[in-house]
């Protein structure tokens, strides 16, 4: 009789202890999809406070019969209460026999302010044009013989003060002198931040986690 006692207290014991298992199992997915959806939602609206740089490649062509590439990388910064640009220009080789240069940047500018502190970077003699800086453009010195001109595998950087990544939009690149001296400009080439989606499916996976979990709770 004691040995059935114990083999009975056994057999109630275990599927509390299974039942406690599956529970614990369940919160524990269910703060992960918490947490996850939470990181989601910063990120969607506010990632100036995730690492706080966004880089853009600049290529896709607005010119028929110039095909889309790399030509340039534009870097922005946060930095306290401004955003540091930085510009380089790193186009094929291929390109430069006709010696291209780089016209301007054009941008969208929520707070209407031009930047402030520009200067070539890496010993380049990069200049700015008359009026060169304003609100919605940077343009860079067409001079002849090369003389200040901005090119292939040189990079340049400036400041806008009281701004942050979300006032700027629609980045626009300006190269002259390209292949049959045309003059081109390129929009936004790659996309610099993980895709919505990215995060959709990460939610989706913890949702059917949690979905295998509640189901062998129910067995």
């Amino acid at each position: 009789m004691v040995h059935l006692h114990h083999w009975v207290d056994a057999r109630l014991q275990a599927p509390l202890q299974r039942n406690h298992y599956q529970k614990r199992t369940i919160l524990k997915f269910s703060k992960i999809a918490i947490a996850a959806c939470a990181f989601a939602a910063a990120i969607g609206s506010a990632p100036a406070a995730f690492g706080a740089t966004e880089t853009i490649v600049l290529g896709h062509s607005l010119t028929a019969g110039f095909a889309s590439q790399d030509m340039a990388h534009l870097k922005i910064d946060q930095v306290g209460a401004d955003t540091v640009w930085t510009l380089k220009a790193d186009w094929n080789n291929s390109l430069n026999g006709t010696s291209p240069f780089v016209f301007d940047l054009e941008f969208s500018n929520t707070k209407h302010a031009a930047p402030v502190s520009f200067s070539p970077l890496d010993g380049s003699t990069i200049g700015l044009a008359n009026h060169g800086l304003s609100a919605t453009a940077v343009k860079f010195q067409p001079g002849n013989n090369n003389n200040g001109r901005f090119t292939d595998g040189e990079s340049a950087t400036w400041t806008f003060t009281n701004t942050t990544l979300n006032d700027f939009s629609n980045f626009q690149l300006h190269v002259n002198a390209l292949t049959n001296n045309q003059s081109v400009k390129f929009t936004q080439y790659v996309t610099p931040v993980p895709e919505p989606e990215t995060y959709g499916m990460l939610l989706a996976g913890l949702g059917l986690v949690g979905f295998a979990a509640r189901r062998r709770a129910a067995k």
